[in-house]
């Protein structure tokens, strides 16, 4: 059963088996498997709310910023926090949704509780993962959403550790934390960094990157540059030029589909962005790569 209705995008009242729930009141978890056509929600903010994409696209409409996300990534919403949530079609993943009651319970007493409570307070949207990474996390909300239906002795108790499972990889993977406007510039670009490592191909401006780290637009512009020189959007294109001069130097990969692994709307502004900041064009760069093959030797012709 799908956790979303996706014919009305509305989010789905709990089963019979879920008002029994003591241990984990108000909590739902279920798998996301969207239509043939992009599908929105509305989250209210009234539960904190996780999910991992395993396959597919989308876009988090939050706080006046539009962010998009490509799969297999994960994203987290504390509860307080509304949101519109889109997913292109034929997305899949799984989502959980948990009430502050329910979350204070999950989470077990200690150091890395402590943590884990601390980090999840702030968001989390399109963390980057590794396939097996999200397979893991999906199949820990599946199981929340098995353990709940059930009606085996301990179900609740088994929801409550394999929620605490999601709960843990979520803050394993979570962005830096989000920063007060007074937080030292170091701090500032150090977390700018980690963000832009996991958010490159998805194009964000930097308002957005902004908004995430909490943070003004003028205040991230001001400590990246006197911490590193630049401006961030310098650090966006650089970081954007090495990766398409690897891929062009080193794969197989088309112009096109180089431009769409990097997240460029077409190959035509692909070309354009690369020669204005290279000044020359990506074919050019590949032609070079493929020269300087030729000239070393692999190691099999080594004498």
């Amino acid at each position: 059963m799908s956790l979303f209705d996706t014919s009305s995008g509305n989010w789905p009242s709990p089963g019979p088996a879920q008002h029994q729930i003591e241990i984990l009141p108000d909590t739902e978890a279920g798998v996301i498997r969207t239509a043939l056509t992009p599908t929105s929600w509305t989250l209210r903010g009234r539960r904190n709310r996780g999910f991992v994409l395993v396959s597919g696209e989308g876009q988090l409409d939050f706080e006046s910023s539009e962010l998009p996300f490509v799969s297999p990534c994960a994203v987290w919403l504390p509860a307080g926090k509304t949101a519109r949530l889109t997913l292109k079609s034929g997305s899949r993943g799984a989502l959980v949704s948990v009430s502050e009651l329910a979350f204070g319970r999950a989470v077990p007493a200690g150091l890395v509780g402590r943590q884990v409570k601390d980090a999840l307070l702030h968001p989390l949207i399109g963390a980057r993962l590794q396939k097996p990474q999200a397979l893991e996390l999906m199949s820990a909300i599946e199981s929340v959403e098995r353990e709940l239906r059930s009606e085996l002795p301990g179900g609740q108790e088994a929801a409550r550790h394999h929620l605490v499972l999601a709960l843990m990889t979520l803050w394993r993977i979570s962005s830096p934390q989000p920063q007060q406007v007074q937080a030292a510039p170091r701090t500032i670009v150090r977390n700018f960094l980690h963000l832009l490592e996991l958010h490159l191909r998805d194009h964000w401006t930097i308002a957005a990157y902004a908004r995430v780290l909490k943070v003004s637009r003028a205040r991230l512009t001001s400590a990246v540059k006197r911490i590193t020189g630049r401006a961030p959007l310098e650090l966006i294109h650089e970081r954007l030029v090495i990766e398409a001069e690897a891929l062009l130097a080193e794969s197989n990969l088309q112009v096109a589909e180089i431009a769409d692994a990097l997240g460029f709307k077409d190959a035509g502004y692909f070309n354009r962005f690369y020669k204005r900041e290279t000044g020359i064009p990506p074919g050019r760069t590949r032609k070079r790569g493929a020269e300087r093959k030729k000239s070393f030797p692999g190691f099999h012709e080594w004498p």
